[in-house]
C-alpha cells in the first residue's frame, strides 16, 4: 500500500514538473491519484489469481519431481536388497553344492557372485545417475527461485529508498537532466 501511495505521489510530482511550472489544482492531483489507485486496484484484482496459480503450479511440479526421485531411490534400494538376498541365496546353494561336488560348486558360486555384483553395481550406478540428475534439476530450480527472491528483495529495497524525499528529488533531477540531454542532441 505504501508503494502505491509513493507511486501516486511520484506521478503527481511528475505531472506538476511536466507542466513546466504550470501548477495544477490540488483537487486535480487528487483525482489523478484516485484514478491511478483505481487502475492499480483493478490490475491487482484481476492479476492475483493467475500469479498465485502460477506459483502453486511451480511448487506442485517441484514437489512432484522430488517425490518421484524419492520413489526411484526407494525402488533402487529394494532392487539392491533383492540383489543382496539373491547373493545370499547363491551362497547357500553353493554351500549345498559343495557337499555334492566341490568343483561344480566353485564355478556356480563364482558365477552367482559375479552376477549379483554386476546387478548390484548397475543398480548403484543407476541410483547415482538418477540422484545426480534430480540434484541438478533441484539446484537449477532453487537458483531460479533464489534469483526471483533476490529481485523481490531488490524491489523492496528500492521502494524503501524511494520513500526518502531526497532520493526522490535526486532521481527526478537525474531523469530531467537525461531528458534535457536527449532533447538537445535530437
Amino acid at each position: 500500500m505504501r508503494l502505491i501511495v509513493t507511486l501516486t505521489l511520484l506521478i503527481s510530482i511528475s505531472f506538476g514538473a511536466e507542466a513546466g511550472g504550470d501548477h495544477h489544482s490540488p483537487l486535480e492531483i487528487v483525482w489523478k491519484g484516485v484514478n491511478i489507485l483505481i487502475f492499480l486496484g483493478i490490475v491487482y484484482w484481476f492479476g492475483r489469481r493467475p500469479v498465485a496459480e502460477a506459483f502453486n503450479n511451480f511448487w506442485r511440479s517441484l514437489t512432484e519431481r522430488v517425490d518421484a526421485s524419492e520413489e526411484e531411490l526407494r525402488r533402487a534400494k529394494e532392487e539392491l536388497k533383492r540383489a543382496k538376498e539373491e547373493l545370499e541365496k547363491a551362497k547357500v546353494r553353493a554351500d549345498e553344492s559343495i557337499a555334492l561336488a566341490r568343483e561344480s560348486a566353485r564355478a556356480e558360486v563364482e558365477n552367482a557372485r559375479k552376477h549379483a555384483e554386476e546387478v548390484s553395481r548397475r543398480i548403484k550406478e543407476k541410483a547415482r545417475e538418477t540422484i545426480q540428475i534430480e540434484l541438478k534439476k533441484a539446484k537449477r530450480e532453487l537458483a531460479l527461485f533464489g534469483m526471483e527472491k533476490a529481485e523481490e528483495i531488490a524491489k523492496g529495497m528500492l521502494s524503501e529508498r524511494f520513500k526518502d524525499p531526497e532520493v526522490q528529488k535526486r532521481y527526478v533531477e537525474v531523469q530531467l537532466k537525461r531528458l534535457e540531454g536527449t532533447d538537445g542532441k535530437g
